[in-house]
């Protein structure tokens, strides 16, 4: 169960973390130093984070957390991948890529984890690192196919290469054996660990920036923040409800499916020309919006 002073205590948090974002990106800094950000936080900042969030003890409750949050994880993929093969075969090309990648994948690493994290602390990181294990399997597999194709060797390349799935599998190997990082590398990782609501906060502060009035007139890009927010989630909560999924786990796999349109989602569209502008209103919007809609899914889910 969420608690909802926690949650609405933690979104005051974020609230001001990202309007640092907003200030900073605006007056202060540029498209290059966002994009560096964003490469130290995914390649450095959240790996510590998830090393981190493993090094607790093995119960067994957490193990049943971590099943169920894994299928529904496993379940609501499939769902957003027969969303994005189906819903947008009459929309243009480049903006129909672009859709299908929005629908498949949430910016649950960016936003999600430092909520979850500020509820559950480090049970909330380590059961979020495991729902996005799906995520990240069809985000570089289908989802990368949606912009271009790829061999299946370059797929499991990626995937083994990232940096968030080799800080699990360190993570599972700490966990499993309760081994003992030396002092000062443990230090060094619980102390990178802790920048990872402030670095994540700033990012999307700098990416609600961008926003532009005319954004919320395209009739595209506000059902996609629909379908992120309220839909996706909808379907996710009461397929919880229907099948009783343990409360933490169905919380935070709620709360996660809520996230707004994946920060990679703009990234890719302009690495391959396909509607970058559209891109980056799908991400900004739905990211500006999700502030508002994620204490609500909280308060449902309390």
């Amino acid at each position: 169960m969420v608690d909802m002073r926690a949650l609405l205590d933690l979104q005051g948090q974020l609230f001001l973390l990202a309007l640092l974002g907003v200030l900073f990106r605006r007056r202060l800094t540029g498209a290059d130093f966002q994009q560096d950000l964003s490469t130290l936080v995914m390649d450095l900042i959240l790996p510590c984070n998830i090393i981190t969030s493993f090094q607790t003890a093995l119960t067994g409750d957490l193990v049943s957390r971590s099943i169920h949050v894994l299928i529904v994880s496993l379940a609501g993929q499939t769902f957003a991948f027969l969303l994005a093969t189906v819903l947008y075969r009459r929309a243009a090309p480049d903006r129909a890529c672009v859709m299908r990648f929005a629908t498949l994948c949430s910016n649950a690493a960016f936003l999600g984890i430092p909520v979850v994290e500020g509820i559950w602390h480090g049970e909330g990181v380590l059961l979020a690192t495991i729902f996005l294990l799906p995520q990240r399997f069809f985000m570089w597999s289908v989802g990368l196919g949606f912009f271009t194709s790829g061999s299946g060797r370059g797929m499991w390349k990626r995937l083994l290469t990232n940096h968030c799935i080799i800080a699990m599998m360190i993570g599972l190997v700490l966990m499993f054996t309760q081994w003992q990082l030396p002092v000062p590398v443990q230090a060094t990782i619980t102390c990178l660990s802790r920048c990872t609501t402030g670095m994540s906060m700033f990012l999307v502060g700098m990416i609600i920036s961008q926003i532009r009035r005319s954004d919320f007139l395209d009739g595209a890009v506000l059902w996609l923040t629909v379908l992120r927010l309220v839909l996706m989630p909808g379907v996710i909560w009461l397929g919880c409800r229907l099948f009783r999924i343990e409360a933490t786990a169905a919380s935070v796999s709620v709360l996660l499916t809520a996230m707004p349109a994946g920060a990679t989602t703009a990234l890719l569209a302009a690495r391959y020309g396909r509607a970058e502008g559209f891109a980056a209103s799908v991400v900004t919007v739905s990211t500006l919006l999700s502030l508002l809609t994620i204490p609500l899914w909280g308060w449902i889910m309390s």
